[in-house]
């Protein structure tokens, strides 16, 4: 429902699901009660959090109560971090917080009266990149805000701070820092290098503190209980104890992680474990699964918007499946050995659907990465770094060695790390539908829990999902008008090669070339670019091209102003990209650098004609026209993201373009499209698609048509979008 409906169903629509329970109640139709009861719930924390949202952003510059509950990270002007209301309406919802200047004191736990002011959670759309909306909706966050004013009430910083900040300052020059913080408080400051060796090693689900942590630990701890229970006779009530014991160490972990959102599910799911054991009841593996689900979704149901919900969903459900296909009868070393290994390996083959769907590519180190380190970090390192935590508290604040230890037994995995970034190591395939990702992990299932086949067999099968991934298919051209906010970036692409004209803006330490363009290359399979073109210097259309030029190392780069870079100007683009035909203009009369030195380019692909222009403005409008009198387009990029100086209306009318296109941010301080433009546009009867509006947009060109899909108009849920 919450993936699929393409609107927010009205207040209707939960008093019809209302009477479909009591109907499903009255007939005992215990299933779907609980199915309407799941959507029942859902529907209605929806509306709370649209509610609250449209109450919030109703008020001006208001001044609001509640905690910081986040550990704040550092910009070059601002300070970030969540912040949780405590009075009014708003209880208990959350806002993102941006505090220029923000004192040194800061930190998770302290208690402020704070004047905001708000703007509704509104990020770029662009498939392969997170969706920040969604987002939003499961964590509970209801506004974007920057503090005008503040008043402490509470300074006191919260445990997870002060063991932040103890060991910030006490370990912060060790090598691993960022992966003991990453596994002891759910803080990763990790470096770009790292990022990239995690994604080439497929070791992403380790780091993050998750229900994998927490069931481990829950493990370990009730295993020790029962261990003591057998030493002593005095001891056997730590065999009753051992839940309850092994349950209070999840608890102080999810602490520490500062309750994320996984470790909350994790938590759920061993209270109910620990509940049915109390009431000596067994499940089979089917009926704890199931019961787990219903039990999350109506707690939560909009955790349904999270990807590693599912993802979760489904791990636990392979686990499951294989304990019950493969039972462990023979409990010799070599036996032990032989089915960790196979496990390893179905779980990573298993996984590898979910990962093409989420994240579009494999990583061939994944099976020898989880091979060595899961047991690795599962059987040392966790349980040390945690013992380390513990000794961090009693220990005299001068001491090191615990910590250098765990330095020395995260060594190896750093090491991994960083041989995985400096490598390709990851294998990027084309973006797979929910349908086609979901028949090869049918595939996949059938593969190992199917009654055994022949060998030869079983090893076609296994190819065979991997061969029509890899199948070659027929190249069309697209043209992608990437979401970046406030700024361009254009891909031109044909099968698995492309031609991009800017990379979005840069502001601060944010940049659009690595949260958006760079992914949405990846995703669309872009494995070749061959030209990279920047019309001109602003940094809202050369972002951090140089990040480009890493990523792709073979492009050429394009452009009409110093960059540092070998690089050929604007007007030495060949006149045909593989079928396609290029001219590109640049005014003769402009100065080096500015908006009006733009480089304009016009694409000629399956018989259509696309021009990008750039910021110029009306001279070099005017003077387009007169070099090229002829000139008549299909497609308009709208000069200066829809400035009024831009897109005049004889420019309009002398090129008749039938669709119009811009890129502009949602509710930017340029009031970008003007109404000036887009009264043109309503006067010449030219359709406009804007990203702040349909999000990114893709346009299939063939030579009878042309197929556009504005990415917030598919059914990823549209509703989210009506804020």
């Amino acid at each position: 429902m919450s993936l699929f409906s393409p609107i927010v169903p009205a207040l209707l629509w939960l008093i019809f699901l209302l009477c479909l329970i009591l109907i499903c109640i009255y007939y005992r139709l215990l299933f779907f009660t609980g199915l309407c009861c799941a959507l029942s719930l859902w529907l209605w924390q929806v509306q709370q959090h649209q509610l609250h949202i449209a109450q919030l952003l109703g008020l001006s510059d208001p001044w609001l109560k509640g905690q910081v509950v986040s550990i704040r990270q550092q910009d070059q002007d601002f300070s970030r971090f969540l912040w949780q209301i405590n009075e009014g309406p708003q209880q208990g919802y959350l806002l993102r917080l941006r505090w220029q200047d923000a004192p040194e004191l800061l930190g998770q736990g302290q208690h402020w009266w704070f004047k905001v002011r708000c703007k509704a959670v509104r990020a770029p759309a662009n498939p392969g990149s997170v969706h920040i909306e969604a987002n939003a909706y499961v964590v509970g966050i209801i506004g974007n805000c920057v503090v005008k004013d503040a008043l402490l009430l509470d300074a006191n910083w919260d445990h997870r701070q002060q063991l932040y900040q103890r060991l910030q300052q006490k370990i912060g020059e060790l090598p691993s820092f960022s992966l003991i913080t990453a596994f002891t408080l759910g803080e990763r400051p990790f470096s770009d290098e790292l990022w990239l060796g995690l994604q080439a090693t497929a070791l992403g689900h380790l780091i993050s503190i998750s229900g994998f942590h927490i069931g481990l630990l829950f493990g370990w701890v009730y295993g020790l209980m029962l261990w003591f229970a057998k030493l002593h006779i005095n001891l056997l009530w730590c065999r009753k104890a051992a839940p309850f014991v092994a349950f209070t160490a999840a608890w102080y972990y999810s602490l520490l992680a500062g309750f994320a959102i996984p470790t909350l599910r994790a938590l759920l799911a061993l209270a109910l474990a620990v509940y049915l054991m109390q009431q000596h009841r067994r499940l089979s593996y089917s009926q704890s699964w199931i019961l787990v689900c219903g039990f999350l979704l109506l707690l939560n149901p909009l955790w349904v918007m999270s990807i590693s919900f599912w993802l979760t969903l489904y791990a636990v459900a392979l686990i499951f499946l294989f304990v019950w296909s493969y039972p462990l009868t023979d409990r010799t070393y070599w036996s032990v050995l032989k089915h960790g290994l196979k496990f390893q390996a179905v779980m990573t083959l298993l996984m590898s659907a979910p990962t093409l769907l989420f994240f579009h590519g494999i990583a061939p180190l994944a099976l020898l990465s989880n091979l060595i380190f899961v047991p690795w970090c599962s059987l040392l390192v966790i349980p040390y770094l945690l013992i380390a935590l513990l000794l961090e508290l009693v220990l005299p604040a001068e001491m090191l060695w615990h910590w250098q230890l765990a330095d020395l037994l995260l060594s190896p995995l750093q090491h991994w790390l960083m041989a995985g970034a400096s490598m390709d190591y990851w294998w990027l395939l084309p973006a797979q539908t929910v349908f086609s990702a979901f028949c090869m992990a049918l595939l996949l299932l059938a593969l190992f829990f199917l009654p055994a086949v022949m060998p030869r067999l079983r090893i076609a099968l296994l190819l065979l999902p991997f061969v029509v991934l890899l199948w070659p298919k027929i190249a069309q051209w697209q043209l992608h008008l990437i979401d970046v906010g406030q700024g361009t970036a254009v891909l031109l692409q044909k099968g698995d090669r492309g031609l991009l004209y800017d990379v979005g803006p840069v502001y601060g330490s944010f940049n659009a070339t690595e949260a958006y363009v760079l992914p949405y290359l990846h995703y669309q399979g872009i494995r070749q670019l061959d030209y990279l073109v920047l019309s001109h210097a602003d940094t809202d259309h050369t972002g951090a091209f140089a990040e480009v030029l890493k990523a792709y190392p073979k492009v050429q780069l394009i452009a009409d102003f110093e960059t540092g870079f070998s690089q050929r100007p604007c007007v030495s683009l060949p006149a045909n990209y593989l079928d396609a035909e290029l001219w590109a203009f640049r005014s003769a009369h402009q100065l080096q650098e500015g908006n009006d030195s733009s480089c304009v380019l016009a694409i000629k692909t399956a018989g259509w004609q696309t021009l990008l222009t750039g910021d110029i403005g009306h001279s070099v409008e005017a003077e387009l026209l007169i070099d090229q009198p002829n000139l008549t387009t299909d497609l308009l990029l709208l000069g200066h993201h829809g400035s009024k100086s831009s897109s005049q209306l004889n420019f309009l009318n002398s090129l008749q373009p039938l669709l119009a296109l811009n890129s502009a941010a949602a509710n930017n301080a340029y009031g970008h499209p003007s109404s000036e433009v887009l009264g043109r546009l309503a006067l010449l009867q030219i359709p406009l698609l804007n990203t702040a509006e349909q999000g990114a947009v893709r346009i299939e060109m063939t030579e009878q048509q042309l197929h556009i899909w504005p990415y917030r108009q598919q059914p990823l849920p549209f509703w989210l979008q009506k804020q």
